[in-house]
């Protein structure tokens, strides 16, 4: 997931002259009772959540439909499960409800990650054991090695480190790897992180300038409101870019900065996603808390690829199809890994 924002610091990102689209609503101390609770939550997806329109979802209806339903006699168990109910049509990986009390588990709202808790298709343990057993720890979501075929491979868990550390790490890694016949980058369990570093690691990759995606950002009261759109572009970075085949693997748990992360690799020729489709879940994120203390996450942006359209919901599809099964991972098999290796 990417790097959730406070709301304060929401506000400095928007800050710019304010027009009748930013008339932001901040309120006074708000009394801890369900209704109070439940009209907030409501309250800052409709201020802030950037995806109504993409993701088809009439937020006033809910209201309408739920609202009734709740009244202050109701017990914290009872009003968990309204809310629950009241993000459950966003199906979006940002958007999720982390109770702190009564023992309530965090609920997400979308249908895959409620759904598959633990993921069950990859291993970087596995790619050690039998297929690279020189691989390198850098962090615990980061490792590279050579096959003793002589492909490079790169292991990103997420992007959730500063820059700076990226930078150092991989200027002394590409010089290790840059004599390989090609390098698979394995992002298939990546949770998300900053989208700056997503951009500079392609940019390790990129033999040309390349638009990849176009970002605005919830900035007032009406759903409509958004910030201009920025457009991102991905270009050669560090002292050289690697310019032999690389396939990058990608799975449903790929997710937020690694799918903008597959947006700009995708734009490069010799790149090649494999795999399976990638979450659908791009934005950034913002936290809030409710009177009673729970904590809600909120996306806050419209992400495009570079063709403008929207892939919330729906994620970034490989160009050639392969799934590791549960049994495959726990007979000691990572039948993706194998195919990426075979294709060089």
């Amino acid at each position: 997931m990417k790097r959730s924002i406070t709301l304060l610091a929401l506000l400095a990102i928007l800050a710019q002259p304010f027009f009748s689209c930013q008339k932001l609503l901040i309120g006074n101390t708000v009394k801890n009772t369900p209704t109070a609770n439940f009209d907030e939550m409501w309250k800052g997806y409709h201020q802030w959540y950037g995806m109504f329109s993409v993701r088809q979802v009439n937020w006033d209806s809910l209201y309408i439909v739920y609202r009734p339903m709740v009244n202050d006699q109701m017990s914290n168990t009872e009003l968990y499960g309204i809310l629950c109910r009241l993000i459950t049509p966003l199906n979006d990986i940002h958007a999720f409800l982390q109770p702190t009390s009564d023992g309530l588990p965090r609920f997400e709202s979308s249908d895959f990650f409620r759904i598959n808790r633990i993921q069950r298709d990859f291993s970087i343990d596995l790619v050690r054991s039998k297929y690279i057993p020189s691989l390198v720890t850098v962090d615990s979501s980061f490792h590279y090695g050579i096959t003793p075929d002589n492909i490079g491979y790169i292991h990103f868990g997420e992007f959730g480190l500063p820059l700076s550390f990226y930078k150092q790490q991989l200027n002394v890694i590409m010089e290790s790897l840059k004599d390989t016949k090609g390098i698979i980058i394995d992002i298939r369990n990546h949770a998300g992180g900053d989208d700056e570093v997503s951009r500079y690691i392609a940019g390790l990759f990129a033999v040309e300038e390349k638009l990849y995606m176009t970002v605005r950002k919830r900035n007032g009261v009406d759903p409509g409101c958004f910030t201009s759109p920025e457009s991102w572009f991905v270009k050669p970075s560090g002292n050289s870019s690697y310019v032999k085949p690389v396939v990058l693997l990608t799975t449903r748990w790929t997710s937020s900065a690694g799918e903008t992360f597959t947006w700009a690799m995708n734009t490069q020729s010799q790149v090649t996603q494999m795999g399976d489709t990638t979450a659908g879940g791009f934005t950034d994120v913002i936290s809030r808390e409710l009177p009673n203390g729970w904590l809600y996450f909120v996306g806050v942006g419209d992400y495009r690829n570079a063709l403008g359209n929207s892939e919330e919901g729906i994620g970034v599809s490989p160009k050639k199809y392969i799934i590791n099964t549960r049994e495959d991972i726990e007979e000691g098999n990572d039948k993706v890994l194998e195919a990426a290796m075979a294709s060089f």
